[in-house]
């Protein structure tokens, strides 16, 4: 991945990676069950990170992971990660789209919205963007899912399950 501009895209795959548990410094993975997720990924990984689709491995370890290693890329992306409160201060599409990926692979629904284990810099960044949390709760659910609306596979689930309800 050449030097280039912050995308929609790569601030999605810096919040899946934002949440996401790693063993090696330059793997790039996910684990999740929700297929629409892993598709995405794989299509970003291709499309904007130009890895080539015979780097990807899918469903090695467990069904529902998908990983790729490049070192420069995973530098890249956990910088964004680390500097996640100074980069991500409006609330815009590249804001929306990174809490779109820490929702997508650490979100949880029940009676309430959370995503697992907000750290201290996680919530200063959400509270900077108008997001309260309690610990991994989100305390004003219709302000955090407007932010993530269109940008989120697992906000789209939720919704319908609501609507459902």
């Amino acid at each position: 991945m050449a030097k280039q501009e912050l995308s929609e895209n790569i601030c999605y795959i810096a919040g899946l990676l934002s949440k996401s548990s790693r063993k090696e410094k330059s793997m790039i993975a996910i684990d999740t069950g929700i297929s629409e997720i892993r598709e995405r990924f794989v299509q970003i990984a291709v499309g904007d990170l130009g890895i080539m689709p015979e780097k990807i491995i899918v469903g090695s370890g467990s069904p529902g992971s998908v990983r790729f290693y490049h070192s420069r890329v995973s530098k890249r992306l956990l910088d964004i990660a680390d500097r996640e409160a100074f980069i991500f201060k409006a609330r815009n599409r590249f804001s929306g789209n990174y809490v779109a990926g820490m929702f997508d692979i650490a979100g949880h629904y029940s009676h309430s919205i959370e995503i697992r284990h907000v750290m201290p810099k996680d919530a200063l960044m959400l509270e900077n963007l108008g997001i309260h949390t309690r610990g991994d709760k989100i305390m004003n659910i219709s302000s955090f899912m407007s932010l993530i609306s269109g940008f989120s596979v697992l906000a789209e689930i939720v919704t319908q399950k609501r609507g459902r309800m």
